[in-house]
């Protein structure tokens, strides 16, 4: 059986739905609704202000994950880093760059994530 973990959510089965459609369309206008299948989510009723959030928050990720995929990593191994630079430089600057070698790192991570989700 499926168990919601939102608040302000219904279920209804298709059978349900098939139903009763224009109140399922009524309940979805109040809270989002899901569909079920012998127990199993396979789709999900929304009102248009919700869909309009939805498509919102879909181009905005699709900008997110355009900036990223032009942002480029450079990876620092201990060891292979010039003497030269590493002792030129004072200890803020090297925090400095650490800091920007942890955000690149970061991006990289939030990339991976958002691709699986």
């Amino acid at each position: 059986m499926f168990v919601i973990k939102h608040p302000g959510a219904a279920v209804v089965t298709t059978t349900e739905a098939k139903r009763d459609l224009p109140g399922a369309f009524k309940v979805a206008e109040k809270m989002r609704v899901y569909v079920t299948k012998d127990g199993q989510p396979i789709g999900g009723l929304v009102s248009l202000e919700m869909m309009a959030l939805l498509e919102q928050a879909l181009a905005e990720r699709e900008e997110r994950r355009a900036k990223r995929a032009n942002v480029s990593v450079r990876v620092f191994r201990r060891g292979t880093e010039p003497e030269g630079d590493t002792l030129s430089k004072t200890p803020a600057e090297r925090i400095g760059v650490m800091r920007s070698l942890s955000r690149s790192a970061r991006a990289v991570a939030e990339g991976a994530a958002d691709a699986g989700a």
